[in-house]
């Protein structure tokens, strides 16, 4: 037993340390005292459950020296164990040893942990033990030491009372401690998670914290298995032991054998914390190709086909899950628990691509208003006539709204109501605004003023030397009249240019007193010639 391990270390330790000038070899001879002590308590070692699963002992020894009771949860399947195992339920100076349970269907019914359940239920502290790194990394849900804790959890929850928070420790078993590092954190979560599986079989809403303290540490050598033993017998002091203690075990391992496979949540709870598995198992599948796009998303560029390509992916995600976890269907509990955790996994996987579809349409709106933007300042050029400018631009603004409606088609997922249509409403509306908000905007006003200052510096080019002559005739028809009929008529031809002008004011007093009180002349001709040289 461990306690005899710890024994025989400390004996050891101080034989060892005892002076070796005595005479007659003093360290041989304590050892040949003690041994036989050591041997006679390990003999007596009480067996509670042989190895059928038959009790064989009905009432616990009284406790001695006031120490509670430890429950050491061995585990026969693993190799090199450092603590004690058997096949047997044992008790010995406070210590029950009790086999965990196996993974294999023939193993017995000592092979359901139902021992282990039972002795943990009782004990004022618990030790499990036989756990590997390779049992902490594929997770404890999925090994004997699952089954084994699914077993105690459901053991204590169907007990009426809670008998106070007691310790849970667990022993991960190395060859090389100080190289590996312990994930205490993930460890206590695969706990917690195997708790609220066998809870929610059992119908109760109670939490692991109020039962159990887990804590969890490596065990290398002999001197870790004593700390450890050390360690349990501490904390199982500070609770209290039960009001029947001689009866208790044998009491709790009826009540936990007597149960039908029926009643028995651990299957339920096996089958819980398959969908579990499976949830993490899809849930990584698509998370790979959900990142990819988040990448390209993060870059302002579109998922090419995104209403078909996610659409398929929430439905390889679901098919991957219900496959898994088809045997759970049939299990009543286990069954709605399914349910519930496919919706779980729908629900993050919708949430997901919805906010991707969001993204993506706020790309593509900032793109096709930018892409419209650009498209007025290139017509802006164009258009001398600025009332005829919204007129021109109508069918731009056609085009913009078509192009986005057409790319929104392909990021469309109407399996989770991820449609284009609000989002193309609100498009022509942005559009129409950028069109009626455009001459006033900033982009067009720096145009309009990068084309005033281009054509102020414009600098002419220097041409080779030239004389221009031009003609410029004006007549002025005066014919009778008090000025009541007047007009003007003009024509050009190149450099040359024709004024006709004709204003009946030939009686009007005020014209023939401007001309000294004469009649104006009927026609007059003012020819006029212009001479242009450059040299």
């Amino acid at each position: 037993a461990p306690r005899s391990s710890v024994h025989t270390l400390s004996i050891h330790q101080y034989c060892s340390d005892f002076p070796s000038t005595m005479t007659g070899h003093p360290t041989r001879s304590l050892r040949g005292l003690l041994l036989p002590l050591l041997v006679a308590s390990a003999s007596a070692a009480t067996t509670l459950v042989d190895s059928s699963g038959s009790l064989t002992q009905s009432l616990l020894p009284s406790p001695t020296g006031g120490d509670g009771i430890v429950a050491l949860l061995s585990s026969p399947g693993t190799p090199g164990n450092l603590f004690s195992s058997s096949t047997t339920v044992t008790v010995d100076n406070d210590i029950i040893s009790a086999p965990g349970a196996s993974l294999e269907e023939s193993s017995g019914i000592l092979g359901r942990g139902v021992a282990a359940a039972a002795a943990g239920s009782i004990a004022g502290a618990v030790v499990l033990t036989g756990v590997t790194l390779a049992d902490v990394e594929v997770g404890l849900d999925g090994t004997r030491h699952g089954r084994t804790l699914a077993e105690l959890f459901a053991s204590v929850l169907r007990m009426e009372k809670k008998e106070g928070v007691k310790t849970l420790m667990i022993a991960v078993q190395s060859d090389s401690a100080d190289d590996v590092s312990l994930d205490t954190e993930d460890i206590k979560e695969v706990v917690e998670e195997i708790f609220d599986s066998v809870a929610a079989a059992v119908g109760v809403d109670d939490e692991l914290s109020d039962y159990f303290s887990i804590q969890s540490t490596f065990v290398s050598t002999s001197e870790d298995v004593a700390k450890v033993m050390s360690g349990a017998q501490s904390a199982a002091k500070s609770s209290s032991l039960p009001k029947s203690l001689p009866t208790a075990f044998s009491d709790m391992y009826k009540r936990v054998t007597s149960a039908s496979d029926d009643a028995d949540p651990t299957p339920v709870a096996e089958a819980i914390l398959a969908c579990n598995d499976a949830y993490s198992r899809a849930s990584r599948t698509s998370r790979a190709k959900i990142a990819s796009w988040k990448h390209r998303i993060s870059r302002n560029l579109l998922v090419p086909k995104f209403g078909a390509r996610s659409s398929a992916l929430l439905t390889r995600t679901l098919d991957l899950f219900d496959r898994d976890t088809m045997a759970a269907a049939g299990l009543p509990l286990a069954g709605e628990q399914r349910l519930a955790i496919r919706k779980k996994l729908q629900d993050r996987t919708e949430g997901i691509l919805k906010s991707l579809f969001d993204d993506q349409m706020a790309i593509l709106e900032k793109n096709t208003l930018k892409r419209f933007q650009l498209t007025l300042l290139r017509k802006m050029g164009k258009d001398i006539d600025a009332s005829q400018f919204y007129e021109s631009n109508a069918e731009a603004l056609r085009v913009a709204a078509f192009a986005f409606e057409s790319t929104a088609s392909t990021l469309e997922v109407p399996s989770m109501s991820l449609t284009k249509s609000k989002a193309v409403q609100d498009m022509e509306g942005k559009l129409n605004n950028a069109l009626i908000t455009f001459p006033d905007s900033p982009a067009a006003k720096i145009k309009s003023l990068a084309k005033v200052e281009q054509t102020v510096s414009k600098k002419k080019e220097p041409t080779e030397g030239s004389i221009n002559v031009a003609l410029d005739l004006v007549a002025m028809i005066r014919p009778d009249g008090f000025g009541n009929l007047q007009g003007f008529a003009g024509y050009q031809l190149g450099p040359h240019s024709v004024t006709v002008g004709v204003h009946n004011d030939a009686d009007d007093p005020g014209v023939i007193s401007q001309f000294g009180g004469v009649r104006p002349a009927f026609l007059r001709v003012q020819p006029k010639l212009k001479i242009e040289v450059e040299l």
